[in-house]
């Protein structure tokens, strides 16, 4: 018991002991956090404002053939698929697709509208990318040896231009890697809504590009969900045309058989115009039948196709998302603060000992 006391006591002397260091020197670490708020203040204002622009969307889920009832209701919540005959794109697998190489090279081409400095420019995503991005200053004089031994100038992308997913030279590939970085895709399990976030230099960029992914992110879902309902209707479309083609040449041949021996009472004939009527009324009943099957296909294709609702649309935002000056300031500060105390501590009890 005595010597628990003791052992307390030391730890508190030790504590004291510290305290007291550092309050000696406290003139030194608040110097310290006060050049620390200074460099985070540089800091913060040497890096460009990035803003986030938001869109909402909420799919249809597909419920054919699964699991209905509360039981499908919790392993909706629990993030679990039971839908036995559900299509194979899942919303969890969104931010797969946007970040795909054919994605990206199909955003890259749409035109954007915004402000560079104090001057209004009008070019496609791909050139904004590449010319219009402001850097902070150290980035610049990193880069300079770099720029000096390459001497590379950037490709830009001429209007109505496109980019070939299989032929992307290392700029390209660079470009599209930091687009997909700027699109950030989430999935609430409990609401199933679609969170589609898109960050730019420019608020009205933004808001455009987050258009763009909504918009090519349905068309990419529907075509597939409705690939094989499609595929079906045109197989139903060819086969329609034909037997319409085939009914129509039927009709042509019995009514010119039929005008060609009008009045003729023989036998061989009249049992030819039967055989020309007979194949007249089976092309016409695969012709009606076809034509059936080909209003069901188009009524399924609609069936399939998914309703997607947008619940939010994109707005401009008016507020930069980054830098975040306020928690900067603080790690900064935190830093200066942190790394002072324990220089202090280490020299005065380490290395003058």
């Amino acid at each position: 018991m005595y010597m628990e006391k003791e052992t307390n006591n030391d730890n508190t002397s030790e504590l004291i002991v510290l305290f007291n260091l550092l309050w000696s020197k406290r003139k030194k670490i608040i110097l310290a956090c006060l050049i620390g708020g200074i460099l985070s203040i540089i800091v913060a204002f040497s890096i460009p404002k990035e803003f986030t622009s938001r869109v909402i969307i909420a799919p249809e889920m597909s419920t054919e053939g699964g699991i209905s009832g509360g039981l499908g209701a919790l392993a909706s919540m629990a993030g679990i698929n039971m839908d036995t005959e559900e299509e194979a794109i899942y919303p969890q697998l969104y931010p797969q697709i946007v970040s795909t190489t054919p994605f990206l090279c199909d955003l890259v081409v749409i035109s954007v509208e915004g402000k560079f400095r104090k001057d209004t420019i009008s070019t496609n995503l791909y050139n904004y990318l590449s010319e219009y991005q402001k850097a902070p200053w150290w980035s610049k004089v990193i880069s300079i040896p770099f720029r000096l031994i390459k001497r590379e100038k950037n490709e830009l992308l001429e209007d109505g231009a496109t980019l070939d997913p299989k032929r992307l030279n290392r700029q390209q590939q660079e470009l599209l890697k930091a687009l997909s970085d700027r699109i950030v895709i989430d999935f609430d399990k409990l609401s199933s809504a679609i969170f589609v976030n898109v960050t730019m230099q420019d608020a009205g960029i933004a808001a455009t590009v987050a258009d763009a992914v909504t918009d090519k992110l349905q068309n990419y879902v529907v075509n597939y969900r409705t690939a094989k309902a499609r595929k079906e209707m045109e197989n139903t479309q060819l086969m329609y045309d034909e037997a319409r083609d085939n009914y129509y040449a039927a009709q042509r041949a019995y009514a010119e058989y039929c005008d060609q021996h009008i009045g003729v009472t023989k036998l061989q004939y009249l049992i030819e115009q039967d055989r020309l009527s007979d194949e007249k009324d089976l092309a016409y009943n695969l012709y009606n039948q076809l034509a059936q099957q080909l209003d069901m296909s188009k009524t399924k294709l609609l069936e399939k196709t998914p309703v997607v609702v947008i619940l939010q649309p994109s707005t401009i935002p008016y507020k930069a998302t980054s830098p975040k000056k306020m928690m900067l300031g603080m790690l900064f500060v935190f830093l200066a603060f942190f790394g002072t105390s324990a220089w202090v501590l280490i020299k005065e009890r380490i290395f003058n000992r």
